[in-house]
C-alpha cells in the first residue's frame, strides 16, 4: 500500500481500539479486526507506533485490489475517535 500515514490524536493499541469498538456495539471480531487494520494502514505513525504494530501483527489480509474496508462503519468510528480533527 502506498498511502501515506496521517497524524492521529494518540497512538491507540489494538486492545484499546478493540475495547472501544466493543463499547460502541461492534460484536463481530472480524469486523473489528478489519476496521483496526485499515485504520492502522492509513494512520500509523511509523514502524514504532502502536498502530503499526496492530497493522503488522493482524491476521486480517485484504484483497490486493482493496482500497478500504468492505463496510466502513467501524473504521469510521475509529477515525472519529482517534484522528486529529
Amino acid at each position: 500500500m502506498s498511502k501515506c500515514a496521517i497524524a492521529y490524536r494518540r497512538d491507540p493499541t489494538r486492545d484499546e481500539m478493540l475495547a472501544f469498538l466493543r463499547s460502541q456495539g461492534c460484536e463481530d471480531d472480524g469486523d473489528a479486526i478489519e476496521a483496526i487494520w485499515w485504520f492502522g494502514c492509513f494512520y500509523h505513525g511509523g514502524m514504532w507506533s502502536n498502530l503499526y504494530s496492530a497493522l503488522s501483527t493482524s491476521p486480517y489480509r485484504p484483497s490486493p485490489i482493496a482500497e478500504g474496508p468492505d463496510d466502513p462503519y467501524w473504521y469510521d468510528a475509529l477515525v472519529h475517535e482517534y484522528r486529529k480533527g
